[in-house]
């Protein structure tokens, strides 16, 4: 019996996660992603920031043309930090 392997971000417990909802397709019912906070299996300085810069940069890389809203969260507060609606952009 061997033990899968797995990538060590993927052992690490995300500070923030998004909720993106789509206008259309299979995930019009909201879809979770996790943050990824190292860079390329190595520390950065702010994982916290870096994973929500990161979450921010997927959701405007897909834009109002996919994404319908959106929400980051933090996980250990578990409050919403930004909210993306397609007609308005990112709001606070």
């Amino acid at each position: 019996m061997s033990t899968p392997l797995t990538a060590s971000w993927q052992r690490q417990q995300p500070h923030t996660k998004a909720i993106v909802y789509f206008i259309s397709g299979p995930g019009q019912a909201g879809r979770t992603f996790f943050a990824r906070e190292l860079y390329f299996n190595r520390p950065v300085a702010n994982p916290r920031q870096y994973g929500i810069e990161g979450l921010r940069r997927m959701i405007d890389k897909w834009g109002p043309q996919l994404v319908a809203t959106a929400v980051i969260i933090d996980l250990e507060r578990d409050q919403a930090i930004h909210k993306f609606l397609a007609q308005k952009g990112w709001v606070e």
